[in-house]
């Protein structure tokens, strides 16, 4: 009897089953995707470079605000599409990577320290739909934005502008190769 088809049999079966296994953790875990960053927001945290203060009556504008996208949801580059949806607005590009997995986001979610500031309030306007906002670390400096598999869209009419009715402070990320 020959022995080489049922060899050759087990070996193509294998390999058949290596990449299915491949191919499910792939879906099941998207973290390690061309688009988006494969390290964790606190293994890459940024230093504030350069602040930024608004005085009462003045007008804050994208360029003044840096945002992060973070990617809740399973659809993969989303976060890098959105970034670039309020890059070409006119907001400073941070980072866009994959959302921390304690956040629960379905829509937008924005995260906040004690306060919503002016900053975020204006970043809340770009999306349509319904923007949560979390207490939560900050994960780079800037403005934390998560989407998750409800995310909508950025809202093109938008406006752009928003008056500052009390003084603010920014801060604008170190490059990364500051440091």
């Amino acid at each position: 009897m020959n022995w080489k088809t049922p060899i050759t049999m087990l070996v193509l079966l294998g390999v058949l089953l290596g990449a299915a296994y491949y191919g499910w953790q792939t879906v099941i875990d998207p973290a390690t995707g061309d688009d988006e960053t494969a390290t964790t927001p606190s293994e890459t945290r940024s230093t504030c470079q350069k602040v930024r203060e608004f005085r009462k009556g003045e007008t804050v504008r994208p360029r003044d605000v840096t945002v992060n996208v973070y990617n809740a949801g399973i659809i993969s580059g989303l976060a890098g599409e959105t970034l670039n949806a309020l890059a070409d607005k006119g907001f400073t590009a941070g980072a866009a990577a994959n959302a921390p997995d304690d956040i629960p986001t379905t829509n937008v979610t924005i995260l906040i320290d004690e306060r919503r500031s002016p900053l975020i309030r204006l970043v809340a306007r770009q999306f349509t739909g319904p923007v949560r906002f979390s207490r939560g670390p900050e994960l780079r400096p800037g403005v934390d934005v998560l989407i998750g598999n409800e995310f909508q869209a950025v809202d093109e009419a938008a406006k752009r502008f928003l008056r500052v009715k009390r003084v603010v402070m920014t801060c604008k990320p170190a490059s990364p190769s500051a440091g």
